[in-house]
């Protein structure tokens, strides 16, 4: 799938876990700023950095042959990695 498919509140069908299919459902998108300094710029009293955005989506899952609920946990993953992993959008049933 593409990044900008991803939608809030959406399900879909992962690549096969252990032959296992698995469901999630997108419960948010987080922009998480990330910043890095070169170590001998700020030694040297520099303030050059690095400031990078990434897009994070948090999900729930569950498996999809025995749908008894969604995890109690949250699990987190970068968008272009979990676009990769998604290959269906599903109903959330």
């Amino acid at each position: 799938m593409n990044p900008d498919e991803i939608k809030i509140d959406h399900c879909y069908l992962m690549r096969p876990i252990h032959r296992r299919r698995i469901v999630v459902r997108v419960t948010k998108l987080l922009n998480v700023t990330t910043g890095m300094a070169a170590s001998e710029d700020v030694q040297q009293g520099g303030t050059e950095s690095l400031t990078m955005k990434p897009i994070m989506v948090r999900f729930v899952w569950r498996h999809a042959a025995y749908p008894t609920g969604w995890s109690a946990s949250q699990q987190q993953l970068p968008l272009d990695t979990f676009a990769l992993a998604a290959e269906d959008y599903v109903a959330c049933s």
